[in-house]
């Protein structure tokens, strides 16, 4: 065997070793997040679902005729700066930025996207999460990457929604019919 042979063989080798001890694949993608089980809901009908000193917690409550859906960011460490820039209703469910991945867990028939700007250094996701609200069925924190993050929230149907910004927090307001503003 010749000398070019035998480099060639050992490069092979130690491309192949790399990849096994690091569990690479051509193509591979960071799998999406599995969906947490559960939750707890209180007494005044608020549901607290993530919670956790490195994830943006989620939560969802009734407030009267009124559903309500918080993404608080007030925990991360290294996140501020919030601040919505757009939002909209649509069909289109959510997919995970980095891979364009289809969000699994995700529930409702149209999809409300949160888009914020926010400075987050670990670049924290969170859900989805599901709900046992009449409007709100489920929620995620995704493609939060390069300053900017998607929140999005499955509906069971359209609403009339307000979405507001006390500090870390994203808050939004909807109802079935106008908001009692």
């Amino acid at each position: 065997m010749s000398l070019r042979s035998k480099l060639v063989l050992a490069t092979g080798s130690i491309a192949l070793s790399a990849l096994a001890l690091t569990g690479c694949a051509a193509g591979a993608e960071t799998p999406a997040p599995v969906p947490s089980a559960g939750g707890s809901a209180s007494a005044g009908g608020v549901s607290s679902l993530t919670s956790s000193a490195t994830k943006p917690e989620i939560r969802a409550g009734v407030h009267g005729s009124e559903e309500r859906v918080v993404f608080d960011f007030s925990k991360l460490p290294n996140a501020s700066g919030l601040k919505v820039m757009k939002h909209e209703i649509n069909s289109q469910s959510p997919a995970w930025g980095g891979s364009g991945e289809p969000v699994e867990g995700m529930t409702g028939k149209s999809f409300l996207h949160i888009y914020v700007e926010i400075a987050d250094q670990d670049r924290s996701t969170a859900g989805p999460e599901q709900f046992g609200q009449k409007l709100a069925k489920s929620a995620v924190v995704n493609d939060n990457s390069h300053g900017t993050g998607e929140l999005t929230i499955g509906l069971s149907q359209g609403v009339d929604y307000e979405v507001l910004v006390e500090g870390e927090k994203v808050i939004v307001n909807m109802a079935e019919g106008p908001l009692g503003r």
